[in-house]
Parts: structure tokens; sequence; C-alpha cells
């Protein structure tokens, strides 16, 4: 019989001597592509879009609303010539500027009652305003290629289709 002290430390010994003493190399063979398929990618876009409509909006035509102060101005001027011809010395700076102040409200009362009143009317304005559309679309990002290599399919992507597939063998013994 053998023992088994013998073997249990022969054998290790011998599996770690076999493998110290295996050799091994590697080198590149080239495989022929079967087929290249195209691999595409979904994108999502912001497209920016004009919205437009239209709007009715008031519209104020103002009249001749400042003939008050058209009345004012002139009055003020007026009453202040009327009054400097009156009066003379200290008395005729007081007629000047009590004429002005006299003609200013007179001339303001005048030209108020000839304001013609301001109307109102409607009228369409359009509006507008930018508003973002989204668009998905595909795109080509690549190419999976694919080749039989020692009767299994193996398979490599790329930006474009391959000829050939490199693929590293090693081999030992």
């Amino acid at each position: 019989m053998f023992n088994h002290r013998i073997i249990s430390v022969t054998l290790p010994l011998l599996i770690v001597g076999t493998a110290l003493m295996a050799e091994s190399f590697s080198t590149v063979e080239y495989v022929s592509v079967t087929r290249s398929t195209p691999v595409y990618s979904t994108i999502q876009e912001e497209v920016p879009t004009q919205k437009c409509y239209d709007v009715q909006e008031q519209v104020s035509s103002g009249g001749s609303g400042n003939n008050d102060v058209i009345g004012a101005v002139a009055g003020g001027v007026l009453g202040g010539v009327l009054g400097h011809n009156v009066g003379g010395g200290t008395g005729k700076t007081v007629a000047t500027v009590g004429g002005a102040v006299l003609g200013t409200l007179a001339g303001q009362n005048i030209g108020s009652k000839y304001n013609t009143p301001a109307s109102s009317t409607s009228q369409t304005v359009r509006r507008c305003e930018t508003v973002m559309n989204y668009k998905t679309r595909q795109v080509l990002s690549g190419y999976t290629n694919f080749a039989k290599f020692k009767g299994k399919e193996i398979s490599v992507d790329s930006d474009s289709p391959l000829k050939q597939i490199p693929v590293t063998v090693t081999y030992s013994y």
C-alpha cells in the first residue's frame, strides 16, 4: 500500500513544479467580421419656438387736454403786460405781478372750457413669447461588429464598421 503521507506531500510539490516549468506565449490573430450593426442613441433637444397671439387693448386718444395750460401761460403773459402799463413806480411792479397772477387764473379757467375729453378705443395688439419645445431624435453613435472565433460569436464596438477584429490568444504548455 501507498503511504498517504508521501502522496499528500509529493503531489502538491509536483503540481507547483509543473506550473513553474510551464511556459506560455501570446499572439494576435485577426478574425474577419461577419456583420456590423449600427447603434443609435436617443437625444432630446430644446427647440425655441415663437408663439404669437392677438389681444384687444384699450387706447385713449388724449384729445386736447392741455388747453388749460396754454390758457394759463397766455393769460399770465397778457395780464403781466396789461398790469405793467397801469400805475407808476412801485405800484407798477405790484400791478405787473398782480396782472400776471390774475391773467394766469383767468387763462386757465378759459382754456379748460376748450379741452376735449379723452376718448377710449380698443385696438388689436400682437403679443409674442418664446416657448421651448422638446424634440427627440435618433443619432448614429457607432457600430457593433460581430465575428466567429473558435465556434463562439464575439463582438467589438467601434466608431465605424470594421473588416477584422484583433484577438489576443495566449498559449500555455
